[in-house]
């Protein structure tokens, strides 16, 4: 009797640790296949719809439309300003935007990094005057979560390559 009781304890003692590499192996697989299932092509193809559409809003003057590209808790952060918080704050400065000269965008995806529900976006923006003039160039880089299946903007921030404009006394 004595010795089936060591033959159980001793098979206790082996099984404990093969189950727990058992299981931290196997978790560890589904998390790198869970990673790996994140397509940047697919990604740069929705980022390129959002870009298009970004573009269209400003061309049409469709503040309700740009407004809605970006999450109600969304955050712009400018260069030299204080940031927006907010989308009802986002859409009030996309109007001054347009209603004082801002007639085109365009936004150029340069990377792409991130998972299935968060984006991460790397790009160049110009920004045109009514007449079609650059006003703009400089680089940005957008975050992205994916709300019922369609990426949002969350948070975004850019700079001008323009050289900063002197301060004044």
């Amino acid at each position: 009797m004595q010795k089936n009781k060591y033959k159980i304890l001793k098979m206790k003692k082996l099984f404990l640790p093969l189950l727990l590499g058992i299981i931290f192996f196997t978790s560890c697989e589904s998390k790198n296949e869970k990673e790996a299932t994140f397509n940047v092509d697919e990604a740069k193809k929705e980022l390129q719809a959002y870009n298009d559409e970004f573009a269209a809003t400003i061309t049409k003057k469709d503040s309700i439309g740009f407004g809605n590209l970006y999450a109600a808790d969304a955050v712009r952060m400018y260069p030299n300003r204080n940031e927006l918080v907010g989308r009802s704050e986002i859409v009030s400065d996309f109007n001054f935007a347009v209603n004082n000269g801002i007639g085109a965008g365009k936004l150029t995806t340069k990377d792409v990094m991130g998972s299935d529900d968060l984006v991460i976006e790397v790009g160049i923006y110009e920004l045109f005057g009514n007449d079609g003039a650059q006003l703009d160039k400089g680089k940005f880089i957008s975050l992205f979560k994916r709300v019922d299946g369609k990426l949002i903007s969350i948070r975004d921030i850019w700079n001008s390559d323009s050289p900063a404009v002197p301060m004044t006394k």
